[in-house]
């Protein structure tokens, strides 16, 4: 039976018991090649695999410098130099892979900020409407510049690095009171209530996103999620609007930029090991109750098994339901091997099909900087020994198919990367 865990933001369409109840035949050999033609990439796990984003506890909100106290001290306010992790984790809510990076460590020189937006002065309302070179024609007058984006980034997370400006969660009382909520550094209204230019651009992406300017916030109705300190947004620098608003920065400007993700190969073979899968596996509390040794199927072998029972299998009239020359479709490479996919550029996703015991068992991890793992979705098949096979053509870079009998359906399905950056395994 198949088995999922709705936990790991997974949408399975129908269950199944028993096995893969396909008439067998003869047998068809797949071809062994290499994804896309590529070199293969070794992926090398280290500790614990992070819960998925949909798993994590709700975390409590705070707001150190609320209410009178957010508006006391000074107009300006020293930002010391200091690291700054900027970006977020792959398979946070809200997060544009495209436009977040991965938790990219920089080390950035101290700066002033203005506690507050334009004109810096909590009894007048922020100045909005103004494109980007005239809010940068506003600060210079002013004696300042227009903050970079990861100098607005650093403000806002303070010294914890927090997600949110002046903690863990987004408190939805600071869209109504901005001038109440500060960050840890004790900067005003930061992602609360208006979006803010920034001097920063956002570098293209080939076919994707042409350069723009990089601003920074979000708007009092914006969703929880889109107020965190590392969302970015990509803006024609010629635009102007009663949500864009701006605040100024001091001293020299700080060089560090954020570079643009570009595409990468589609798919490639990933080198990991059953036992490296094996401690990954361990680590996600969902996937724990596979027994035994985990080991992956055989190449090219049960890939022939799978395409053999869907060619195989029979319409109610006798006939094959699947011709020989439509299995698998033109283009697409099948394989058992753990595969490494970029559906976007930004993003990699970890896949692997394997066994243990009497259940089989489809992984998807999003792959997070230095050798670590967050788990994104997954599929149980209980009582099913597989074989299970993975399906794809390059050209098609969000979606890839998994099958035990191939095309068979309620045997068949596909792996989505989904508009909304999450990864889905459904059955169909």
């Amino acid at each position: 039976m198949r088995t999922t865990t709705p936990e790991l933001a997974l949408i399975l369409l129908a269950a199944i018991a028993g096995g893969a109840g396909c008439d067998r035949g003869a047998p068809r050999q797949a071809e062994e090649q290499r994804p896309d033609g590529g070199a293969p990439s070794a992926p090398a796990p280290q500790g614990k695999v992070l819960e998925a984003a949909e798993n994590e506890a709700p975390a409590a909100s705070a707001r150190p410098q609320a209410g009178a106290a957010a508006q006391a001290g000074p107009a300006r306010i020293e930002i010391p130099a200091g690291k700054l992790v900027a970006g977020s984790t792959p398979g946070d809510k809200g997060r544009d892979p495209t436009l977040e990076p991965a938790l990219l460590a920089v080390e950035l020189g101290g700066f002033t900020i203005d506690r507050y937006l334009y004109p810096n002065d909590p009894a007048q309302p922020p100045l909005t409407g103004v494109t980007r070179a005239r809010a940068s024609e506003l600060c210079q007058q002013a004696g300042g510049r227009l903050c970079t984006e990861l100098e607005w980034e650093r403000a806002c997370k303070g010294p914890e690095g927090t997600p949110y400006a002046g903690g863990a969660a987004w408190d939805p009382a600071c869209a109504k009171a901005p001038t109440s909520c500060a960050s840890g550094f004790g900067v005003v209204g930061m992602g609360a209530a208006l979006r803010e230019w920034t001097a920063s651009d956002v570098a293209p992406i080939e076919d994707l996103q042409p350069k723009a300017a990089s601003v920074r916030g979000a708007t009092a109705s914006a969703s929880g999620v889109d107020h965190r300190c590392a969302r970015r947004a990509a803006v024609d620098p010629a635009a102007s609007g009663d949500d864009i608003g701006f605040r100024c920065c001091h001293g020299a400007p700080n060089a560090a930029t954020i570079p643009s993700p570009q595409w990468q190969q589609t798919f490639r073979r990933a080198e990991i090991s059953p036992q490296q899968v094996t401690e990954l596996l361990a680590s996600v509390r969902q996937l724990r109750d596979l027994g035994g040794d985990i080991s992956f199927f055989k190449e090219p072998d049960d890939v022939s098994v799978v395409l053999r029972r869907g060619r195989t299998r029979l319409s109610p009239g006798g006939t094959p339901a699947n011709p020989p020359e439509s299995i698998p479709p033109p283009n697409t490479t099948l394989t058992t091997s753990p595969l490494l996919w970029n559906p976007v550029p930004g993003e990699e996703v970890l896949v692997v099909t394997g066994k243990s015991d009497d259940d089989s068992f489809i992984v998807a991890f999003l792959k997070l900087p230095g050798d670590r793992y967050r788990i994104a979705s997954s599929m149980l098949l209980k009582g099913e020994r597989g074989p299970i096979a993975l399906g794809y053509n390059g050209y098609v870079r969000r979606r890839l198919g998994w099958a035990t009998c191939w095309d068979c359906r309620g045997e068949s399905g596909n792996i989505t990367y989904r508009d909304d950056h999450r990864v889905v395994i459904t059955q169909r």
